[in-house]
């Protein structure tokens, strides 16, 4: 079977920016980080026609016009480097030819698919979404220099949801891309939760969206990753977005010969870590007030559906083009489970990855996690909306305080 085409380059280069592969080293990042400004939502690097088009097709609660306002200021501001952007290398981006077999990572969110991103990115051989391309898709080829320095300066030392660091170097998930420059994301629901709900669609992009629909998505789609790829150089494209677990469908009908690995984590662990994060990212986007319970519950909804439309897409996929691991395993055996997942999908180029690989695991093996309780209101999520992931990945199944199992 034919592999990837894995450059021999040493040459870690984007194709405008140094930088090292360093990952994420917890160890190196101290305190605790919160956004406390507006600049960390999807729509402040955005286009002002995209913010002001969603604002006026969705509407904006008052107590939010603050937030709005600042973000279509952000728009106005980066308004000339966009512009730049697009004259100087549209065409470029136009004529770069994708390498044919990208890897994407799947996998819900909170389930370890950022680890394993970080764990692969360290191969110089992938090119990949950076996270300075995320935040700002249609502005950062123009503004790779000054602009990048000046803004790295007021990032926070890490998320706020865990405490991986925020660096524009790093690997990040393009569909936060796609929601900065097209809003054709799911991440629209993010900030317009309560009327924004159709935009959940394109999770199940083959499945759900009209013909015109579907070939707008893709043709953004597609200039997202040429950029990434004019970007890195050429390089094939890691990809990790959990937005993609259900579009399997979709992305062989762009990319035939793709590869994926997914990663299962325990779903009451991923329902706990997952409601955390719905309510820092309802804090930091949300234009619309929205009640937390109902938010939470649509969000299960959606977990259901998108593990129901993996577990039933996943057969399309070829065999040895697909390889799955448990959460827990990677954990605890980063190693052998990166290497794993080299020799299911027949990737060359491991012997020459592994150093580095061990060398960045051993940096990070000291790192502590957030405590990690699983209340009873988990349990019975869990139990109610996706107990078939329990029992088909081989988990065990929990009950309530005082319950039978």
């Amino acid at each position: 079977m034919a592999s990837p085409r894995l450059t021999n380059q040493p040459s870690e280069t984007s194709r405008f920016w140094r930088f090292r592969r360093v990952g994420y080293r917890p160890s190196e990042t101290a305190g605790s980080a919160t956004f406390t400004s507006g600049f960390n939502s999807f729509l402040t690097t955005g286009s002002l026609s995209l913010a002001l088009r969603l604002g006026f097709k969705h509407g904006v609660d008052r107590e939010f016009m603050a937030r709005y306002l600042g973000l279509l200021f952000c728009n106005a501001l980066f308004s000339p480097m966009r512009l730049w952007q697009s004259m100087a290398y549209s065409g470029r981006i136009a004529r770069e030819e994708l390498h044919p077999e990208p890897l994407f990572l799947l996998g819900f969110w909170r389930s370890g698919t950022t680890l394993l991103h970080n764990l692969l990115s360290m191969d110089p051989r992938w090119g990949f979404v950076n996270t300075y391309q995320a935040a700002m898709p249609d502005v950062f080829l123009a503004g790779q220099n000054r602009v990048r320095r000046m803004i790295e300066k007021s990032l926070p030392p890490n998320r706020g949801v865990d405490n991986i660091p925020v660096d524009f170097a790093m690997p990040q998930e393009e569909e936060i891309a796609m929601m900065c420059s097209s809003g054709l994301s799911p991440y629209a629901y993010l900030h317009f939760p309560r009327t924004a709900q159709g935009s959940l669609d394109y999770l199940f992009a083959k499945e759900r969206l009209d013909a015109k629909e579907l070939e707008q998505w893709q043709r953004e789609y597609m200039k997202l990753l040429r950029t990434a790829s004019y970007n890195m150089g050429g390089k094939p494209l890691l990809l990790k977005s959990p937005s993609n677990t259900s579009r399997i469908t979709a992305l062989l009908e762009l990319f035939p010969n793709a590869k994926f690995a997914y990663i299962q984590r325990d779903p009451y662990d991923t329902v706990r870590s997952y409601e955390r994060l719905i309510r820092l990212m309802n804090d930091w986007h949300a234009l619309q007030r929205a009640d937390f319970d109902g938010l939470l519950t649509k969000q299960l909804e959606v977990y259901r559906d998108m593990a129901t439309a993996y577990l039933g897409q996943r057969e399309l996929i070829p065999d040895g083009r697909l390889v799955e691991i448990r959460y827990e395993e990677l954990e605890h055996d980063k190693v052998g489970q990166v290497r794993r997942i080299y020799d299911a999908l027949g990737l060359e180029g491991y012997a020459e990855f592994e150093p580095g690989l061990t060398e960045y695991v051993a940096s990070i093996e000291g790192f502590e996690k957030n405590p990690s309780h699983v209340s009873d209101q988990v349990i019975e999520a869990v139990n109610e909306y996706v107990p078939f992931l329990v029992t088909e990945y081989g988990y065990e199944r929990r009950g309530t305080s005082g319950a039978g199992v």
